[in-house]
């Protein structure tokens, strides 16, 4: 009886769970069997269509700005600061006087230097007269003429040292910082003030050398800068290093910039573009319709489907960029129809419906009456 028993609640739970079981899997068939079924949604995007327009390459670089003329003004002597003749950030001409050192000591030697140079003008000058009668010998004409010669030379390096005294402009242009006060002792090669002419900008940047054949001396460039992000300042090229560098490849190209309003500063790093000379007939897209990711650029293009308007994903390799628009060197034909917003809803073969206003621009303004 036990046996038989055990027998038949064996058979009563296999007949339980098996039901169970079976439920469970006919209720996953059931729901794939829905969602292969079930249609997808469409979704409403906007769209360009790709264009063959004329593009003319631009190589691109970075670098920094300098001014054409710019130096620490230091003294070659040192001394008490005896005089400022300047005040921080003030415009100064070319050899305005900065700073005067003490040289009380070296005029009291000038002093006596020149009465001695006085002496000496006297002795030669009597030797001179007294020669003619020979009253004196030619080795003591040539004696005082040598004596002459030293008390000169030593009054004329009396002179160099008192106006090395006097620290002047070297050239126009804008003053830093000042650094030094009244009385201060200052040392051979210390920094007063900085100085910067700032009427012509100077920017160094390379290029690669398979641009080089882009660039030549005289050829205008465009130059941007982040603290004027809505302004671009016209140059030229000045000078290309002869050299390329073994190491990177890399060719060191200057340029110069007017700085008429001075707003562009020494240190300042600015961006480079420098259009080359022959164009060329490309395939162009808004940017927007690109998607970017690790595995490679792409885009969606409308295709003609069964029961619509499909997005088909086509990867695409990118060129240059320029006022919202990408040349497209492969993937994209002219004449396709790409998408530009809506793209983060799509996936390869989603139907689409096309918008006939873009979203994302803002309304346009009414004229009023």
């Amino acid at each position: 009886m036990k046996a038989k028993r055990m027998i038949i609640m064996l058979v009563g739970s296999a007949v339980v769970f098996g039901g169970v079981f079976g439920f469970v899997g006919f209720r996953n068939t059931m729901i794939k069997q829905y969602f292969a079924n079930m249609p997808k949604p469409v979704v409403s995007v906007t769209a360009a269509t790709a264009s063959l327009d004329d593009w003319r390459s631009t190589v691109f670089a970075v670098g920094t700005l300098q001014a054409v003329n710019g130096v620490d003004i230091a003294g070659s002597l040192s001394g008490l600061v005896k005089e400022i003749g300047f005040q921080s950030g003030q415009e100064v001409k070319r050899g305005q006087i900065l700073v005067r050192l003490d040289s009380d000591v070296e005029l009291g030697d000038l002093r006596s230097a020149e009465a001695e140079l006085a002496l000496a003008h006297t002795s030669n000058d009597r030797n001179v007269a007294l020669l003619r009668s020979n009253t004196v010998s030619v080795a003591a004409l040539e004696k005082t003429q040598a004596e002459l010669k030293v008390k000169q030379a030593k009054v004329a390096g009396l002179h160099a040292q008192i106006a090395k005294k006097s620290v002047a402009a070297p050239f126009d242009g804008v003053l830093g910082v000042r650094k030094i006060d009244l009385g201060q002792y200052v040392q051979p090669g210390q920094v007063m003030v900085n100085l910067q002419d700032l009427s012509l900008m100077l920017c160094d940047f390379t290029v690669s050398q398979k641009d080089l054949s882009a660039v030549s001396v005289g050829q205008n460039v465009r130059m941007t800068s982040d603290a004027w992000p809505a302004q671009s300042f016209d140059g030229a090229i000045a000078a290309i290093e002869p050299q390329v560098d073994s190491k990177t490849g890399m060719v060191t190209v200057q340029a110069k910039f007017p700085n008429a309003g001075q707003r562009l500063r020494p240190g300042m790093f600015a961006k480079i573009e420098i259009d080359r000379p022959a164009t060329e007939r490309v395939v162009t897209i808004p940017v927007s319709a690109v998607s970017y990711n690790l595995h490679g650029d792409a885009v969606f293009v409308v295709r003609d489907g069964d029961k619509g308007k499909i997005a088909e994903r086509a990867v695409v390799q990118l060129g240059d960029r320029r006022d919202g628009t990408v040349v497209v060197k492969q993937g994209v034909k002219p004449g396709d129809i790409v998408v530009t917003s809506g793209q983060v809803k799509l996936e390869n073969g989603s139907p689409i419906q096309i918008a006939e206003d873009d979203p994302l621009k803002a309304p346009a303004k009414t004229a009023l009456k």
